[in-house]
């Protein structure tokens, strides 16, 4: 093929019914880095949930551009609108390839693909996949020995291609996230993961994969833990304060903290190179993993907000959801952040599998009693593709029957798969944010200890309206 193929790599989001975040396309990002190592492309990557456009203005502004290739990644909440947009795209382009990736393909599979107009989709890690799938479109030559991948016949029927896309086993021969492709002052200001507004920072992935085999969580990454060296970690963030001038980092692991020796040599590492920066993390700390020395280690490098995910206060749930946690090294964990400066929210979930009242009154003391700042309280969601859906099609199908794709948004599903009653069921959830919100002690550390004091007022303000949502 002669001249410069294009590639644009899109994040399907169209305003949902609750927006709860916005960050920078990182999965994107990485597989625009990887792919421009190996091919001569141009390439665009535009956020369909940071520009606000409505379908049709994303089918626009694809056709435009004219790619040659078309990425789209998405999660199952915005998938609904999977078949309008591949349809425009197929239309105006019908030569060029479109290529479906993210946790919707992950979790429904072929299905994801059958539903569009799309050739292919990549239900796991998308680096080298991509890389087989452009080369043999650029080489004009089957996709029928790209491993692991959903395809489409001649005939519009769905095969599936044996064996299982391969990981990148050495995270640190992978080139840093395509910053250069978007412009991450967009975000500053955007609600992120990290409940810090007007924030100049960069996100990044240290690690992949978890080791725990939690009933409600995808497998994207898989079940082993794969990490970038101390060494790599501390040249990237070097890197982004040269280039961008940024001033804060925000890892987005699934799980920072399971390699404790790395975790205290890179803040060794750090401190001798760098100095400390402001670092968040909104979801990649296992809160029993914490102890004294960790925790210090953080703060001294920069660490000054962090989410720590509880899910239940119940034992016997703890092992029916398969997270294990150890509840009361959690809270210590929760303890020794808050004591040493810094914000800490919590997560955690109601109307698990077999959850009695009981144990729903475990989650709801165990977190007001904590020394946590905020905390949600999700209705536990089963999406496609993890165990927990699995279960709810096997002992409560009814309970699935008629959500369709815009209605899974996690934070604002009514499905109840506990043992109690829907009414009982609500009850606790309503008692959970009163519980553990209309406290004095709270209160007060939340006005001492908030890091942008002068923004708290108008944060608060989406707080309530978010927690309105959650309880009417």
């Amino acid at each position: 093929m002669k001249g410069k193929k294009r590639l644009l790599l899109a994040l399907v989001g169209p305003p949902p019914k609750e927006l709860l975040y916005v960050t920078p396309p990182l999965g994107l990002m990485y597989i625009a880095a990887w792919l421009r190592e190996q091919f001569a492309l141009d390439i665009r990557i535009v956020n369909q949930r940071l520009e606000k456009w409505t379908t049709e203005r994303l089918a626009r502004e694809i056709i435009e551009y004219a790619p040659d290739i078309v990425g789209l990644g998405c999660m199952t909440p915005s998938a609904y609108a999977l078949p309008e947009l591949t349809k425009a795209v197929r239309k105006a382009l019908p030569k060029s390839l479109i290529v479906l990736g993210g946790p919707h393909v992950a979790a429904f599979g072929a299905e994801a693909l059958a539903s569009t107009s799309a050739d292919v989709a990549v239900p796991g890690e998308g680096e080298v996949a991509m890389e087989q799938i452009v080369r043999a479109f650029l080489e004009d030559d089957s996709m029928e020995n790209v491993p692991g991948i959903f395809r489409r016949e001649q005939d519009g029927t769905v095969v599936t291609n044996e064996g299982t896309a391969p990981f990148v086993e050495d995270l640190d021969s992978m080139p840093m996230p395509a910053y250069d492709l978007i412009d991450h002052r967009q975000y500053k200001w955007a609600y992120s993961m990290t409940v810090v507004p007007n924030r100049n920072y960069l996100s990044l992935f240290s690690s992949r994969g978890c080791p725990y085999g939690c009933i409600y969580c995808h497998n994207i990454f898989g079940r082993r833990f794969r990490a970038h060296s101390p060494e790599r970690m501390v040249e990237e963030i070097k890197y982004y304060i040269k280039k961008y001038g940024i001033d804060e980092i925000e890892f987005v692991d699934d799980c920072f903290n399971l390699d404790r020796k790395r975790l205290l040599s890179y803040t060794e590492l750090l401190l001798r190179e760098v100095g400390p920066i402001k670092t968040t993390f909104p979801n990649a700390i296992r809160g029993d993993l914490l102890d004294e020395e960790t925790v210090l280690a953080l703060v001294n490098g920069g660490l000054y907000y962090t989410a720590l995910s509880m899910e239940s206060g119940s034992p016997r749930i703890q092992k029916v959801i398969g997270k294990n946690l150890d509840i009361p090294a959690f809270l210590k964990g929760v303890e020794l952040c808050a004591k040493n400066g810094v914000f800490t929210t919590g997560y955690n979930m109601l109307g698990f599998p077999t959850e009695t009242a009981a144990d729903m009154e475990a989650t709801i003391r165990e977190t007001s009693e904590s020394y946590l700042h905020f905390s949600t309280f999700f209705r536990a969601t089963p999406f496609p593709g993890t165990s927990m859906y699995e279960y709810a099609r096997k002992h409560c199908p009814e309970k699935l029957a008629d959500i369709s794709y815009d209605e899974m948004e996690y934070s604002l599903m009514r499905i109840n798969l506990s043992a109690e009653s829907d009414e009982v069921f609500d009850y606790y959830v309503r008692k959970a944010y009163r519980s553990f919100y209309l406290r004095f002690d709270r209160t007060c550390r939340i006005l001492r200890d908030y890091p942008k004091p002068y923004i708290l007022p108008l944060f608060l303000h989406d707080i309530v309206k978010r927690a309105w949502n959650r309880l009417v």
